[in-house]
């Protein structure tokens, strides 16, 4: 594994501050290990098997509010388990792209629209002119 102290790769944060008063930044912690930040935050990690996140079960794709879509049902069903997981995920064949070396996250994208409804005409090609 590589959280914990004790993990040979174990991954570190230096956590930076603004000072509100002038803009700058200062280093606050430096360090610190990478879960313990984490829970430290108010975040739970939900660990995965290393061979399961070889078959991309970290790459998910959050919906919000508790629900997620995974590729990997072995690890949907660890998530599901944890205590500190409250929702519902989703799991759905995406081999198509994971044979790409791609997920679910990987593949989607964030698309923001005005409704139909409030477009004004001269705005979508349709002007009275």
């Amino acid at each position: 594994t590589i959280m914990g102290d004790a993990s040979p790769t174990r991954r570190l944060v230096d956590e930076y501050v603004r000072d509100p008063a002038t803009g700058k930044y200062s280093l606050g912690r430096e360090g610190v290990e990478f879960a313990a930040f984490m829970r430290g935050e108010g975040y739970a990690i939900i660990p995965i098997k290393g061979e399961h996140q070889l078959a991309y079960a970290c790459n998910v794709l959050n919906l919000g509010k508790g629900r997620i879509i995974s590729v990997h049902a072995p690890s949907a069903r660890e998530i599901v388990k944890h205590e500190a997981f409250k929702g519902d995920v989703q799991v759905i064949d995406f081999s198509s792209v994971t044979s790409m070396y791609g997920s679910v996250h990987c593949a989607s994208q964030v698309v923001r629209r005005v409704p139909l409804r409030f477009v004004q005409p001269e705005l979508d090609g349709m002007s009275e002119d």
